[in-house]
């Protein structure tokens, strides 16, 4: 189970950069949100669709990985396990791609 739970954060993983590559060229010219805030240009739906879609991939990913590590008598590896699943997953790509984007422009944010 572990091993499924390590391919669909994979997945995950390359759904949310798939989505935040769009996203990127979509709002390019304009300052991106690291981790909250509204974008320049509205996300298309497709592009909303697919970010929910790999979140949810993700949440499912982290709950194998949570089931598959768990134990009674000492919790904490799982519960990093399945945190570092998360960060991995989502936050990363995300983090990776908004800097990126954000270090082209030469405008301030604001």
């Amino acid at each position: 189970m572990l091993f499924l739970g390590v391919v669909l954060a994979a997945v995950g993983a390359f759904m949310i950069t798939i989505a935040t590559r769009q996203l990127s060229r979509v709002n390019e010219g304009h300052h991106l949100p690291m981790i909250i805030g509204r974008f320049a240009v509205p996300s298309p739906s497709k592009v909303t669709a697919l970010r929910v879609g790999a979140q949810a991939v993700t949440a499912v990913a982290a709950w194998i990985v949570l089931g598959a590590t768990w134990d009674y008598l000492a919790p904490w590896p799982s519960l990093i396990g399945t945190a570092m699943t998360l960060v991995a997953a989502v936050v990363i790509p995300v983090v990776a791609i908004t800097s990126a984007h954000n270090r082209r422009l030469r405008t301030p944010a604001g």
